[in-house]
């Protein structure tokens, strides 16, 4: 990489920076640069994933990827609930950012999301919006009106569902949750196969959907990896560029517009860093305002979820050889007061581990999937390589904490029914954050873990029990076949973890509202040249994992940002 300077040929610079090649920069660099007619930069902090050679752990139907530590931010922590100490949070640092390293749930979420976007001041969004552009990126064969998009999506048939998901279906059917055979087309509460980012052996990511070999090919299209972009350049309010560090030297990257697609935790860090944010915040840490955006940083809101674990005894298990993680989901309501429908999701997974023992184990998640409680990211100093502070205050809102006891009661109440029961040996409720990764470790060590785990989940029910408690230091099982025991509501609450996403820290909204950061054509508001596009600007989180949504928010974007550059 080189320095351009504003005292090159304008030529040189390009038309669009993009800074972030995650979920939504990786597809606005191929939709912006698809023309001819624009010269499009991105630039990634992470590594890049050729083509050709993109890392085997990626392209796994399993999320190997997510245990690789080369592939997310080093450091960054989040505070769960107030009051709590922060723990790690997991968020992505190379190309494709999350659809390389996520689960590939692929769910579009319910019309009332859409709703709710415009009632926040995103005025023009709607279910029907929303479909144009899903249907534009999803190549579901299972479909009889399949558009043939650009990300593959399969399902699990259900013939290869290990029993315990096909037992749940019929305890789901006898407490009148329907069968639904396509969730996103037939969005509304029922049992389903989750619909997955993937084909038959690879998964879906933007990278590989978006920046294939063809589209690297193009003469306007320059790809920049391993580039840190640390602060944004301003003459006046017009946005002209940013600093960057690369390969420990830093670098500075004049343009013509800048696109900041660095997701919901970095993009509003950037901003920040850059004097763009509450002003009074700003100059405590020592930074001059550009301008004074109250609502940057603000508004953060994520999933919350609980796993059950399950030990599954021969005979009862995912086949061996799928490399598969998520099978099937159940969408359901809580009917609170002032809570939509489709507020709770459960979901099974078949896999826990890419090693041998991966499918002796299988886990059912519980997650709360229209939260109310907002939190925030702010600067913890004005270091521009030091990570944010990020505060999800999860159950800050009152309406919250009971309909996460209610999503967990249900699974519990399902688990607990005779068809399921006879499929799993013990059902353990995880401690908070007991996700993929800790039933996995790297090397020598993972490999003696895996070999124990074995032993352990075969060995004779006292000693199988023994071995569960040390390893995740769970008490007794949730339930098991010579009895079970209850959970209480508070061990529930404190089971609970975040998602890997965050959204709304740069929320969509009316020009006159204070706390919003870009319009609806993704401009920061009173900034020129200066566009944000990624979960950040989602004003309410959807009632889905946010993959697919945020694809069809960067499809929607490169229209409306061509639109407003003819």
């Amino acid at each position: 990489m080189h320095a351009l300077t504003r005292d090159q040929d304008p030529a040189q610079q390009p038309d669009f920076l993009i800074v972030g090649g995650g979920t939504a920069g990786a597809v606005l660099a191929a939709r912006l640069s698809e023309s001819g007619r624009h010269s499009v930069m991105l630039v990634e902090a992470g590594v890049d994933t050729l083509p050709e050679s993109t890392p085997a752990d990626i392209r796994d139907t399993f999320p190997s990827s997510t245990l690789n530590p080369a592939y997310f931010w080093p450091g960054l922590e989040a505070t769960i609930v107030a009051g709590e100490r922060p723990r790690p949070f997991p968020q992505a640092r190379i190309m494709g950012g999350g659809s390389s390293i996520m689960g590939m749930f692929a769910l579009r979420g319910l019309p009332s999301d859409f709703s709710r976007w415009a009632e926040s001041g995103a005025s023009g969004w709607s279910w029907d919006e929303a479909v144009r552009f899903y249907r534009k990126i999803e190549n579901d064969p299972s479909r009889a009106d399949n558009h043939e998009g650009t990300s593959p999506i399969r399902r699990m048939p259900a013939q290869e569902w290990p029993p315990f998901v096909s037992a749940m279906r019929d305890a789901a059917r006898a407490q009148g949750f329907a069968y639904v055979p396509d969730i996103n087309e037939m969005p509304g509460d029922g049992f389903f196969a989750m619909p997955s980012s993937r084909d038959a052996d690879t998964r879906s990511t933007s990278a590989g959907c978006y920046l294939t070999s063809e589209a690297r090919r193009r003469k306007n299209l320059t790809i920049v990896a391993n580039t840190h972009v640390t602060r944004l350049i301003f003459d006046g309010r017009k946005v002209v560029g940013v600093e960057s560090r690369h390969d420990g030297s830093v670098c500075t990257i004049f343009a013509r517009r800048v696109i900041v697609s660095a997701g919901a935790i970095h993009s509003p860090a950037l901003l920040l860093r850059s004097g763009v944010g509450p002003a009074q915040e700003l100059r405590e840490a020592g930074i001059e305002p550009v301008i004074d955006r109250s609502g940057v940083g603000r508004n953060l809101q994520n999933h919350s979820y609980l796993f059950f674990a399950l030990t599954l005894p021969r005979g009862k298990r995912l086949a061996s050889h799928l490399r598969r993680f998520v099978v099937a989901g159940l969408r359901a309501s809580s009917k609170l007061p002032d809570c939509p429908d489709g507020d709770l999701l459960l979901f099974t997974l078949g896999r826990v581990s890419p090693r041998g023992f991966g499918t002796d184990v299988a886990m059912v998640g519980s997650a709360l999937y229209s939260p109310f409680s907002k939190g925030f990211v702010k600067l913890a100093s004005n270091d521009p390589l030091a990570n944010p502070r990020v505060d999800f205050r999860m159950l800050d809102d009152p309406r919250d904490a009971p309909r996460v006891v209610q999503g967990a009661r249900l699974a519990e109440q399902l688990l607990r029914q005779s068809g399921v029961a006879a499929c799993y040996s013990e059902a353990f409720l995880l401690p908070a954050g007991m996700a993929v990764n800790q039933f996995n470790r790297p090397g020598l060590a993972g490999t003696a873990l895996a070999a124990g785990a074995r032993v352990a989940l075969n060995a004779p029910g006292p000693m199988r029990r023994f071995a569960v408690r040390r390893a995740f230091g769970t008490g007794r099982p949730l339930s098991e076949r010579h009895g079970s025991a209850g959970i209480t509501d508070d061990e529930i609450l404190s089971a609970l973890a975040p998602m890997g996403h965050p959204v709304g820290t740069c929320a969509m909204g009316d020009l006159g509202d204070a706390k919003a950061v870009v319009d609806t054509r993704y401009r920061v508001i009173g900034l020129e040249n200066l566009y944000v596009v990624d979960a950040s600007v989602m004003p309410v989180i959807p009632s889905a994992n946010t993959n697919l949504p945020t694809l069809m928010v960067a499809e929607h974007a490169a229209e409306k940002v061509l639109e407003s550059v003819r």
